[in-house]
């Protein structure tokens, strides 16, 4: 699922899987580069850059990303500044 809405300053993204989600110390070391995550074991394919690389362009322009709950599976939040245009 991936929901769009205009939040305060910025454009915000949730994306959200029905995978089987994020462990509690799992939260900010997803966004370590090369960490693929306890769900990813044995797994052949990734090199764990995606998070890394979204938050620190999310960062770059005065937004970010983060790992939220959901009850189950993954959800991430992306923010980025717009004007107010």
């Amino acid at each position: 699922m991936v929901r769009v809405r205009r939040a305060d300053w910025a454009a915000e993204f949730v994306v959200a899987d029905d995978g089987p989600g994020l462990g509690a110390a799992e939260k900010e070391r997803i966004f370590e580069p090369g960490y693929r995550g306890v769900a990813a074991a044995g797994d052949e394919d990734g090199a764990g850059l995606g998070l890394a690389l979204a938050r620190r362009l999310a960062r770059a322009v005065g937004g970010d990303v983060e790992a939220i709950s959901n009850g189950s599976g993954a959800s991430f939040r992306v923010r980025i500044p717009v004007s107010a245009s």
